[in-house]
């Protein structure tokens, strides 16, 4: 049960699949909240990495940014072993492919935002309203990032062991270890 009720945290965090939640002890609706709030969070570190500026476009374009953190959390790859017991404590290990995604974009994305500012230079851009500007270059960036989506490259695996904490009837994992 130690090896689905990570199975199952994993899962509610970055996939937000089926029933998980239940194995976990939330509630469905503490479930879809921590889910959104992680992609809400990794859309945010999206935005952050690629310097984007949501100005006068936020509302139009931040939900695209979020439809496209839960496009990449959709490929996340990840095994998890049995539970094992090392001296009176049980463990799981967490074997991760972390996605590689800013460094699979990083050409692309540097060849259009080239592009795109050599356009701002020649005054392409001069007429546009902030809305009008922000949209334009969020699309060309977002129509990469998607279609880097389709064949993710995936980092050399990681394996995290994970400390079970059992309390009585009850069982988690430290903050840390979710962390990790």
């Amino acid at each position: 049960h130690y090896k689905k009720y990570v199975k199952s945290l994993i899962s509610i965090n970055y996939i937000n699949s089926g029933n998980d939640y239940k194995d976990t002890g939330s509630t469905k609706q503490d479930a879809d909240a921590l889910y959104e709030a992680n992609m809400n969070y990794f859309a945010d570190q999206i935005i952050a990495y690629y310097n984007v500026t949501l100005t006068d476009a936020h509302d139009l374009l931040y939900p695209e940014y979020v439809r496209l953190a839960k496009s990449i959390y959709t490929k996340v790859n990840y095994s998890v072993s049995d539970a094992y017991e090392k001296d009176g404590t049980y463990y799981v290990d967490v074997t991760i492919l972390p996605i590689d995604f800013f460094n699979q974009t990083y050409d692309d994305v540097l060849n259009y935002i080239n592009l795109f500012n050599e356009e701002v230079q020649r005054g392409k851009y001069n007429s546009y309203t902030l809305e009008q500007y922000e949209t334009t270059f969020s699309a060309g960036l977002l129509t990469i990032l998607d279609r880097a989506c389709v064949n993710l490259t995936y980092a050399d695996p990681v394996t995290i062991t994970v400390e079970i904490i059992e309390n009585g009837e009850t069982f988690y994992i430290s903050d840390s270890d979710f962390a990790a």
